[in-house]
C-alpha cells in the first residue's frame, strides 16, 4: 500500500544514515585476480567499522539528527492535485499580478528554506506559512531521496501551485526540471510529470494550482493570455519559481515542460520544441531517442508542426536567454494516458540526457596545492598496474581495493596525512584520521581502505566538497557510489579524463581504466544505488 504525507502536514525534521561502508552482496565488483603480496598481514577491515549516522540531510555541514518522514512522493503530488480548483472561468482566486510583494516573499522564504541550514530553514516554514504555503521536508519512498516540499494549505486561498526542491547529499546525474503548467486542462501531465521528475532526479518539480481557464482576465496586451495560464504569465509564483531555481550557462538547467494535444492529421505523438524556430541538438536526439522507442515524434523548427512552436512561453524563452536548454513537450492523449508509453518517453529523455557532457565542469575551486595532473597520472599509471609500495585489499570478499587505490591516488596528489600525537591500536578506528603504514598495513587507518570512512573522514575535514551532479565533474574529482537506505559508500573511482561519451573514471576491484562515467550510472539501478561527486578544495 502506498504511504504519503498529506498537503497540510508540517514536517521539519530531517537526517540521513551511513552504514558500515561494505558492499553489498549484489553489488559487490568481481575483485581482480592477482597475488596478494602479503598475505600474512592481518586485514584491518577484518573487524567491522563504526557505523556513521548520515540521512541524506546535510545542513551547515552537520548531518541532521533525525530521518525525514517517508511519503509516496508520486502519491503526494497526485493527492495535492486532487484537490486542487478544476473548474475554468469562475475568477475565485487572487492571481499573481496583483501580488508582486507576496511573491517576492515566498521566493524569498523558498530560497531561505534551500540553503541547507535547519534554522534558516525553519525560519522559512514560520514565514511560508504566512502566506498560507508549508514547508514540508520528507524522504521518497521509492528512491530515498529527500525533498522539500512547499504545499498550499488546503483548501487553498491563492491557488498559485505545488513546489518540490531536491534537498539531499547525494550528487543527481544533470542538472534538470520538470513542469506541470497545465493541470487538468492537459489530462495526466501531472503523471508523466512526476514520474519525470523521479526518474530523472531532477532538483526542482513546479505544478501550477489551478486550471488554466480558471480565470476569464487577460494579460495586458495579450487577449490570448488568461493570467491564470502559467505558460503565459510572467508575472506568477509558478514563472518566479522557474527564474529562481533554474541556472544559467555554462551550467544550466535542462527544463522539461509537459503539455499534451488532441491528435491531429500529420502531426506526430510527440512534438518537441525549445520555444524557437532553432531546436537545440538534443531535441533533435531525444526526438530520434522517441523514434527509436517506437513513439513518433517530430521537433518544430519554425517551419514543421506550427501550433506547437510555444514561442511565446516564457519560461522557454527565460531557459533560451540564461544559456539553458529548454523541452517543451507536446503528448498525445493516448501517450499521456498510458503508463508504460510515457515510461517510455521518459527513458527516451534519460538516454538523452545520461551520455556525452549535458553539463560543464562545476565552478567549484580546486585546492591550490593539490596537484591534479600528479593525482590523474598516478592513477592512470596503476589502475592496471598496482603500486609494489602498497598492500593489495582486493582479495577481500567484502569491499575490496577501491579505496586503498584511492588513497594513493590522493597522495599523489598533494594530500597530507592526519595522524594521531599518540597511536595506540583503536587510532586506526578513528574517523579522523588518514595514514597509511608500509610496514604494518593492518595498521594504516581505516579511512585509507574503507569508503563510507573515507568520505566520512573528507567530508567532516574539509578536504571535499560536493559537487552537485555527475555531469559537471571534472578531471581529479572523486565518484563514489552507495546504497539507498544507509547511504553506505561501499566504491571510490576517480575522473581520470573525458572523451566523446562524457567523464571517464579509472578504480580498483575491477582494476579499471577508462570507463565510461555514464556507462557505471545506467548499470546499477536509480532505486537502490546513489552516487556522491566531490572535489578536493584542501589537502590537509
Amino acid at each position: 500500500m502506498r504511504t504519503f504525507l498529506r498537503a497540510g502536514a508540517l514536517a521539519l525534521v530531517a537526517s540521513l544514515a551511513l552504514g558500515s561502508g561494505v558492499v553489498p552482496a549484489q553489488a559487490a565488483l568481481p575483485a581482480a585476480a592477482h597475488v596478494v603480496r602479503t598475505p600474512e598481514t592481518p586485514d584491518p577491515a577484518a573487524e567491522q567499522p563504526p557505523r556513521i549516522v548520515d540521512h541524506g540531510v546535510e545542513e551547515a555541514g552537520l548531518a541532521a539528527a533525525a530521518a525525514p518522514p517517508e511519503v509516496d512522493l508520486a502519491a503526494l503530488v497526485l493527492d495535492y492535485r486532487n484537490g486542487m480548483p478544476r473548474e475554468e472561468n469562475t475568477n475565485a482566486f487572487r492571481w499573481n499580478a496583483d501580488s508582486p510583494g507576496e511573491i517576492a516573499e515566498i521566493i524569498k522564504a523558498m530560497r531561505t528554506a534551500n540553503k541547507g541550514e535547519q534554522d534558516t530553514r525553519e525560519t522559512a516554514a514560520r514565514i511560508l506559512w504566512t502566506y498560507g504555503y508549508n514547508l514540508n521536508l520528507v524522504q521518497d519512498s521509492a528512491t530515498h531521496r529527500n525533498y522539500l516540499v512547499i504545499s498550499e494549505q488546503t483548501p487553498c486561498q491563492r491557488c498559485w501551485g505545488l513546489y518540490i526542491l531536491r534537498y539531499d547529499s547525494s550528487s543527481a546525474a544533470v542538472n534538470a526540471a520538470v513542469e506541470v503548467p497545465h493541470p487538468f486542462s492537459d489530462e495526466s501531465s501531472e503523471e508523466m510529470g512526476v514520474e519525470a521528475f523521479l526518474k530523472l532526479d531532477a532538483k526542482m518539480f513546479a505544478m501550477a494550482g489551478a486550471h488554466r481557464n480558471s480565470n476569464t482576465a487577460t494579460r495586458p496586451g495579450y487577449p490570448n493570455s488568461r493570467v491564470s495560464d502559467m505558460a503565459r504569465s510572467y508575472e506568477s509564483l509558478f514563472h518566479k519559481v522557474h527564474t529562481n531555481f533554474t541556472t544559467k550557462a555554462p551550467n544550466a538547467t535542462h527544463v522539461l515542460q509537459v503539455h499534451g494535444f488532441e491528435a491531429r492529421p500529420d502531426y506526430p505523438q510527440v512534438v518537441l520544441s525549445n520555444g524557437s524556430a532553432q531546436p537545440h541538438t538534443l531535441l533533435r536526439s531525444f526526438a530520434d531517442q522517441l523514434n527509436s522507442a517506437g513513439v513518433t515524434a517530430g521537433v518544430y523548427d519554425g517551419q514543421q508542426y506550427p501550433a506547437f512552436g510555444a514561442t511565446t512561453n516564457p519560461q522557454a524563452r527565460h531557459t533560451r536567454n540564461k544559456g539553458g536548454f529548454f523541452y517543451h513537450l507536446e503528448a498525445v492523449h493516448a501517450v499521456r494516458t498510458t503508463p508504460q508509453t510515457y515510461s517510455a518517453v521518459i527513458s527516451a529523455l534519460t538516454q538523452t540526457l545520461f551520455q556525452g557532457s549535458p553539463g560543464a565542469v562545476a565552478n567549484i575551486p580546486y585546492a591550490a596545492d593539490y596537484d591534479r595532473e600528479a593525482a590523474v597520472a598516478y592513477a592512470r599509471r596503476h589502475a592496471k598496474n598496482l603500486n609494489p609500495d602498497y598492500y593489495d585489499w582486493s582479495h577481500r570478499e567484502l569491499g575490496g581495493d577501491c579505496t586503498n587505490f584511492l588513497s594513493q591516488v590522493m597522495y599523489a596528489g598533494g594530500w597530507k596525512y592526519s595522524e594521531p600525537l599518540v597511536e595506540n591500536p583503536l587510532s586506526r578506528r578513528d574517523s579522523s584520521f588518514w595514514y597509511y603504514r608500509p610496514g604494518e598495513p593492518s595498521t594504516s587507518s581505516w579511512t585509507w581502505v574503507n569508503a563510507n570512512m573515507w568520505a566520512s573522514f573528507a567530508k567532516n575535514t574539509g578536504r571535499v566538497e560536493k559537487v552537485k551532479y555527475l555531469s559537471d565533474v571534472g578531471l581529479g574529482d572523486i565518484v563514489q557510489m552507495g546504497d539507498t537506505v544507509e547511504r553506505a559508500k561501499w566504491h571510490s573511482m576517480i575522473v581520470t579524463g573525458f572523451d566523446h561519451r562524457g567523464p571517464l573514471l579509472s578504480y580498483h576491484t575491477r582494476n579499471t581504466l577508462d570507463t565510461p562515467l555514464w556507462d557505471v550510472f545506467q548499470d546499477y539501478p536509480h532505486t537502490s544505488t546513489m552516487f556522491f561527486a566531490w572535489r578536493v578544495v584542501k589537502v590537509s
